[in-house]
């Protein structure tokens, strides 16, 4: 049986309880965060709590508790899961702005629920295809750069890849510029210089992607956070994607076309890696 800590209390799944007004499930309002664990220990995690609480004071999402805190629930819910020898699992952390009464204003007294599981995890598959999808992202949001709970855009472009037999989706943007992944980051190598969408294009700050262009400019490599248009990326022969579970991915096909691997990749992945095992010290 799987356990939860909601709210301070471990539970299982059938004894926890979220509130039926709370605003999370019925307006999307509130955040979440994703992280790896590698032997019972999350991987970036000071990165991901930062993450977390810039954006819940970006929503004026009251959380109280401090990280280290936090980090004692998410352990708690690994060794309740029995997960805490496993050499891959995750965790996700919610945070919603709680119950509140009818309507999109935001209750006087705010209640956040959060909520923290885990589950076990797989070794990601080394590539994947994809398609660019024909729904738009919208850069011009206010928060798209936030990793809120609102992934109706998503879940839609999830199934039209499916539907086309492909792993993911590329968005482009409003601007028809490129974006981002239904669950990562976009990388494109135009030789051996790394491009990726600007967050200003409405992509989200990816932990991996900023771990990623820190370490490839670390290693010498040009690394550039520019506008991507469809015809550089239609021109484009190697890409990869990004997430914290994922690693890097890269891109076999696209669009129907084949992809190419660049040289370089593998060294970002093995660097990756490596950071990754330092986090958890």
């Amino acid at each position: 049986m799987t356990i939860l800590w909601l709210n301070g209390n471990l539970l299982d799944t059938e004894n926890a309880r979220i509130n039926p007004a709370d605003r999370g499930f019925l307006l999307g309002v509130g955040l979440f965060e994703t992280l790896l664990v590698h032997a019972g220990k999350p991987v970036f995690a000071t990165d991901h709590l930062a993450r977390l609480r810039q954006g819940a004071a970006r929503l004026n999402i009251p959380l109280a508790q401090d990280d280290t805190s936090l980090t004692q629930a998410m352990n708690a819910v690994l060794s309740a899961n029995a997960l805490t020898t496993l050499e891959r699992a995750s965790l996700r952390i919610t945070l919603t702005e709680g119950p509140g009464p009818r309507g999109l204003a935001s209750p006087a007294r705010q209640e956040p629920t959060l909520l923290i599981s885990a589950a076990p995890g797989q070794t990601p598959a080394p590539t994947v295809t994809a398609i660019t999808t024909t729904i738009r992202r919208n850069e011009m949001s206010g928060v798209s750069d936030l990793k809120t709970l609102a992934y109706l855009d998503q879940v839609r472009a999830r199934q039209e890849a499916a539907e086309a037999g492909v792993d993911a989706a590329l968005f482009l943007n409003t601007k028809g510029k490129l974006c981002c992944a239904t669950a990562a980051n976009i990388f494109l190598w135009d030789s051996n210089t790394l491009l990726t969408p600007p967050l200003s294009d409405g992509c989200l700050n990816g932990i991996t992607r900023q771990k990623v262009i820190s370490l490839a400019r670390a290693q010498g490599m040009a690394v550039f956070e520019e506008s991507i248009t469809p015809s550089t990326l239609a021109g484009a022969d190697s890409a990869f994607i990004t997430n914290s579970l994922i690693g890097l991915q890269e891109l076999d096909g696209l669009d129907g076309r084949p992809m190419q691997p660049h040289r370089h990749t593998a060294q970002l992945r093995t660097a990756l890696a490596q950071a990754e095992q330092q986090s958890l010290t």
